[in-house]
Protein backbone atom coordinates (compact mmCIF):
# COMPACT_ATOMS: atom_id res chain seq x y z
CA UNK A 1 0.00 0.00 0.00
CA UNK A 2 1.55 3.79 -0.94
CA UNK A 3 1.10 6.14 1.23
CA UNK A 4 -1.32 7.91 -1.44
CA UNK A 5 -3.92 5.38 -0.09
CA UNK A 6 -5.99 5.52 2.70
CA UNK A 7 -5.07 3.71 5.63
CA UNK A 8 -8.06 4.02 7.76
CA UNK A 9 -9.42 1.01 9.35
CA UNK A 10 -13.40 2.46 8.99
CA UNK A 11 -13.50 2.88 4.99
CA UNK A 12 -16.70 1.81 4.43
CA UNK A 13 -20.49 3.07 5.95
CA UNK A 14 -24.05 3.49 5.32
CA UNK A 15 -26.31 6.65 5.42
CA UNK A 16 -29.85 6.67 5.37
CA UNK A 17 -31.14 9.80 3.68
CA UNK A 18 -34.13 11.43 5.23
CA UNK A 19 -36.68 13.46 3.17
CA UNK A 20 -36.73 16.48 3.07
CA UNK A 21 -33.12 16.63 3.64
CA UNK A 22 -30.78 15.01 6.57
CA UNK A 23 -28.82 12.28 7.04
CA UNK A 24 -28.31 9.09 9.90
CA UNK A 25 -25.12 7.33 10.16
CA UNK A 26 -26.24 3.87 10.27
CA UNK A 27 -23.20 1.91 10.52
CA UNK A 28 -19.43 1.46 9.39
CA UNK A 29 -16.66 -0.79 8.90
CA UNK A 30 -13.60 -1.92 6.99
CA UNK A 31 -15.57 -3.57 4.30
CA UNK A 32 -18.17 -3.20 2.38
CA UNK A 33 -19.53 -6.47 3.25
CA UNK A 34 -19.02 -5.91 6.83
CA UNK A 35 -21.64 -2.70 6.45
CA UNK A 36 -24.16 -4.39 4.41
CA UNK A 37 -24.20 -7.16 7.18
CA UNK A 38 -24.44 -4.56 10.42
CA UNK A 39 -26.68 -2.11 8.53
CA UNK A 40 -30.41 -3.39 8.71
CA UNK A 41 -29.76 -4.53 12.72
CA UNK A 42 -28.69 -0.95 13.11
CA UNK A 43 -31.72 0.01 11.52
CA UNK A 44 -33.99 -0.30 14.16
CA UNK A 45 -31.10 1.11 17.32
CA UNK A 46 -30.41 4.57 14.80
CA UNK A 47 -33.62 5.33 13.44
CA UNK A 48 -36.60 6.35 15.32
CA UNK A 49 -40.19 4.61 14.52
CA UNK A 50 -41.23 8.15 13.36
CA UNK A 51 -38.65 8.42 11.45
CA UNK A 52 -38.76 5.52 9.21
CA UNK A 53 -41.11 6.99 6.55
CA UNK A 54 -38.95 10.07 6.24
CA UNK A 55 -35.98 7.49 4.84
CA UNK A 56 -35.80 7.32 1.05
CA UNK A 57 -33.04 5.61 0.58
CA UNK A 58 -29.56 4.02 2.28
CA UNK A 59 -26.37 5.28 0.73
CA UNK A 60 -23.82 2.51 0.87
CA UNK A 61 -20.21 5.22 0.84
CA UNK A 62 -16.53 4.50 0.54
CA UNK A 63 -13.43 6.73 1.66
CA UNK A 64 -11.98 8.32 -1.32
CA UNK A 65 -8.47 9.64 -0.27
CA UNK A 66 -5.87 10.03 2.01
CA UNK A 67 -6.93 9.33 6.33
CA UNK A 68 -6.57 12.71 6.75
CA UNK A 69 -8.13 14.19 3.64
CA UNK A 70 -10.62 12.93 1.62
CA UNK A 71 -14.34 12.40 0.87
CA UNK A 72 -17.20 9.76 1.14
CA UNK A 73 -17.75 8.47 -2.38
CA UNK A 74 -21.83 6.73 -2.98
CA UNK A 75 -21.11 3.24 -4.02
CA UNK A 76 -24.84 2.10 -4.29
CA UNK A 77 -28.47 1.94 -2.59
CA UNK A 78 -28.97 -0.69 0.21
CA UNK A 79 -32.34 -2.16 0.38
CA UNK A 80 -34.35 -0.02 3.11
CA UNK A 81 -35.78 -1.80 6.17
CA UNK A 82 -39.33 -2.52 6.34
CA UNK A 83 -39.48 -3.15 10.15
CA UNK A 84 -37.97 -2.03 13.25
CA UNK A 85 -36.39 -5.76 13.37
CA UNK A 86 -34.49 -4.79 10.43
CA UNK A 87 -36.25 -6.94 7.68
CA UNK A 88 -35.15 -5.49 4.74
CA UNK A 89 -37.98 -4.79 1.13
CA UNK A 90 -36.50 -7.33 -1.79
CA UNK A 91 -33.80 -5.15 -3.55
CA UNK A 92 -35.53 -4.73 -6.61
CA UNK A 93 -37.47 -2.34 -4.64
CA UNK A 94 -34.40 -0.33 -4.27
CA UNK A 95 -32.35 1.39 -7.60
CA UNK A 96 -28.50 0.49 -7.50
CA UNK A 97 -26.22 2.94 -8.76
CA UNK A 98 -22.65 2.98 -9.13
CA UNK A 99 -20.22 5.99 -8.87
CA UNK A 100 -18.45 6.96 -11.41
CA UNK A 101 -16.24 9.81 -10.06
Amino acid sequence: MSMSESTAAQDWRAIACLAPTGERLLCYGGSSAQVRAAYAGAWGEVIRDEDRPTVKAISLQRWAGLAWAGQWEHQTYLAVPATRGGKSTPPEATPEVVSTS
